[in-house]
């Protein structure tokens, strides 16, 4: 994940579990005092064993996820997609937990750290059909849901649409079989990505009104985790709209998603969504890029202020640096489209150099108006492989 001690990354963890610093300090049996000089790094800086156990436990999260160590597996796409499809678990799980190991895929999503999720996703893909099959408990269900719509979105993410769409439905399916209006929509934003993704926009937006549709007014009404999910829904739907060429269906769910993120703490991230006023405006931005509105994206663009992207998980900022250098490719402006993708490289070099959109808009400068920088371009373009 991003490089913090570990009294930050408990603090991003827990803000991102939704959970105050007066909670985590009751669950843990200290002081709010003490939670507070912790999460500030003012506090054993490389902490016992034990008290790590204890955080992980009220995180709901593994101990991996706060000393942040590298995985040991090295799975690909392709495995992934084989634990999907199999009938059965392939491997014996063993005591995995479930719930804490989908957590922490999750925020190495956020993180950009799509391998990790990769190396993680097979077993644990494993793990939790073994427990839908061995009780068929709602609670088993959702924890498939949850992992599922993981695959779905790191799939996508990688280029693998069908594995990503196919994952998407499944989580849908088992989500309605739990029958949580939040896993629910959760799950099918994932779906709706993974179907636009893969040239099926029509299928997103038909699955976009289904759920507000269906379950929008209980959301409104669940607090802040119902209104983030709802939220992500909508802009996941305007995602679909531009794909579908429709602009006006595009706006309208931009202006809903932004209504809802008015409701919510301007760095929000309730249930690791990611949704917030400035990820509103980072997707109104990325859809008037799909649209062809490449000054009006770059325009929207200028409104995020910088402490509110800083804050922002690194795939958001990633993703929203690529699909402005897009918008400034497009707009004629090579050498700020250059410049946005040497500073997603500088916070990113793996993934910039690997995202088939990055590599897209790489290409598209070579083949196009040159920036200025001659030799930055060609020094990017031989570190994403890319050929001119």
């Amino acid at each position: 994940m991003d490089d913090l001690g570990v009294g930050p990354r408990v603090k991003k963890l827990r803000i991102a579990r939704g959970m105050t610093q007066q909670q985590l300090a009751d669950g843990l049996g200290f002081s709010l005092g003490w939670v507070k000089s912790f999460e500030a790094g003012d506090r054993q800086s490389d902490p016992r064993f034990s008290l790590l156990r204890q955080l992980a436990s009220v995180l709901e999260v593994p101990v991996q996820a706060l000393v942040d160590e590298e995985p040991l597996e090295a799975n690909s796409v392709d495995d992934v997609r084989a634990a999907l499809l199999a009938p059965a678990p392939r491997t014996d799980p063993g005591a995995l937990d479930v719930a804490a190991e989908a957590s922490y895929g999750h925020l190495a999503f956020q993180a950009g750290r799509w391998r990790d999720v990769v190396a993680r996703l097979p077993r644990l893909i494993d793990a939790a059909r073994a427990g839908e099959a061995s009780s068929g408990e709602p609670r088993a269900l959702q924890q498939l849901a949850d992992v599922c719509h993981l695959a779905a979105i790191t799939l996508t993410k990688l280029g693998d649409t069908a594995g990503g769409w196919a994952a998407g439905d499944e989580a849908v399916l088992r989500a309605e079989g739990a029958g949580d209006a939040i896993e629910i929509a959760l799950s099918a934003q994932s779906a709706i990505y993974a179907a636009t993704a893969a040239a099926r926009p029509e299928i997103g937006l038909d699955l976009t009104h289904r759920i507000v549709d269906g379950v929008g007014g209980e959301l409104a009404d669940r607090g802040e985790a119902g209104l983030s999910a709802l939220g992500i829904v909508y802009l996941k739907g305007a995602y679909a709209a531009a794909a579908a060429g429709d602009a006006e269906a595009a706006a309208a769910m931009i202006e809903e998603g932004r209504r809802a993120a008015a409701e919510l703490p301007l760095d929000s991230n309730y249930l690791l969504t990611n949704f917030n006023a400035t990820n509103v405006l980072i997707y109104e931005a990325s859809i008037l890029g799909d649209l062809g509105e490449y000054d009006l994206a770059i325009q929207v663009a200028t409104r995020i202020h910088p402490d509110a992207f800083a804050a922002l998980s690194r795939e958001r900022r990633i993703h929203h640096l690529v699909d402005t250098a897009r918008s400034a490719q497009g707009a004629g402006r090579p050498d700020s489209a250059l410049r946005l993708l040497l500073q997603a490289e500088r916070d990113d070099p793996q993934n910039i150099r690997t995202w088939a959109l990055s590599r897209t808009v790489i290409l598209a400068l070579l083949k196009g108006r040159q920036p200025t920088d001659g030799r930055g371009l060609h020094g990017l373009a031989r570190r994403a492989g890319v050929a001119g």
